[in-house]
């Protein structure tokens, strides 16, 4: 361990004032750092530990950092092929904006002595306990609508799952599988039987934050089109344009789902066309009625864009919901 490394001993100590371990840091080992590009070595200091019986390397970078998120997942995915073991972000400062964005990305960070997510951990902490097969890591996309339903057009706390099967016209074992889903990741109770009431853990900004990490963005795939779908609301960078100050763009931008492509009739290719269609992972109609896609879908949709202008109007977005 480089002892005289303020750093270093920065990290250690807050993860012992948050873990209650003790970890030592030792210099990645010149096989491994010879084998990694480097740009990446230049841009980082690289170290290695044991963190609660998992071995880790540990990135550590100073404010000169200008990455984007998606960047540093890039990059940080061919040091863990290399090394075979996870890698953790370790920065002194980053901005509010990108770590919801690291967060929303599933990437492992520490930001002594502020903040760790180390969802690679928590995973494997995890493995042993399942509720079912059909109980799979990412948020079914029901769960999502119905979270983002409460929060945007009416609470939906302590509905059965007749009543949600009724709001979102799908089956029993849809709802049964969402229901389940939000229980086991701690955003719901389940209360009674046989017929189970449905009980929020928190309400409002609360439940988006502690809901933001498991969120994901409800665009199934992107087609193109010289014909606008019936049903589709706008979209992307135009329907942001609606909310905040930036710019539109010259292309049309429409979201639709599966069944509305369909019952559009509309033909559709992966690269040419007049209008972008989103096709959404659940209808989006569902969570607006204005013509244009929720504010919290919208937000969702493009949390992992890298213009910086679009991070901060998504910021402003947020800020500005009435909760």
């Amino acid at each position: 361990m480089c002892k005289n490394d303020d750093s270093t001993k920065g990290l250690t100590d807050y993860i012992r004032s948050v873990l209650d371990v003790n970890i030592s840091l030792y210099p990645l080992e010149k096989n491994l750092s010879d084998g990694i590009p480097i740009a990446i070595t230049q841009g980082f200091k690289l170290y290695e530990g044991n963190l609660l019986g998992h071995d880790i390397v540990f990135a550590m970078t100073d404010d000169g950092n200008t990455l984007s998120p998606a960047q540093q997942k890039k990059i940080f995915g061919i040091v863990e092929s290399k090394c075979g073991c996870p890698v953790v972000l370790v920065a002194e400062n980053v901005a509010s904006y990108n770590v919801r964005r690291l967060i929303a990305q599933r990437s492992n960070f520490i930001i002594p002595p502020k903040q760790m997510f180390i969802p690679s951990l928590l995973i494997d902490l995890k493995k042993t306990k399942t509720i079912g097969a059909d109980i799979k890591g990412v948020i079914p996309s029901i769960a999502q609508c119905m979270l983002l339903y409460n929060l945007e057009i009416k609470s939906i706390d302590g509905c059965g799952a007749k009543d949600l099967m009724e709001i979102f016209q799908v089956s029993y074992a849809t709802i049964n599988r969402s229901l389940r889903w939000l229980s086991e990741n701690g955003l719901v109770s389940l209360n009674g039987m046989k017929t189970k009431e449905m009980r929020l853990v928190c309400h409002g900004r609360e439940l988006w934050e502690k809901a933001l990490p498991l969120l994901v963005s409800p665009i199934d795939k992107t087609v193109f089109s010289d014909m606008i779908p019936s049903k589709g609301l706008e979209c992307g960078i135009n329907a942001l344009s609606e909310y905040t100050m930036i710019n539109k763009d010259y292309v049309n931008m429409v979201a639709t789902d599966k069944t509305g492509i369909r019952q559009s009739g509309i033909i559709t290719d992966k690269e040419y066309g007049t209008c972008r269609i989103e096709v959404w992972k659940y209808a989006p109609e569902l969570l607006s009625h204005t013509g244009i896609v929720d504010k919290l879908s919208l937000y969702l949709s493009l949390k992992d864009n890298e213009d910086e202008r679009v991070q901060i109007e998504l910021d402003t977005l947020i800020n500005d919901m009435k909760w």
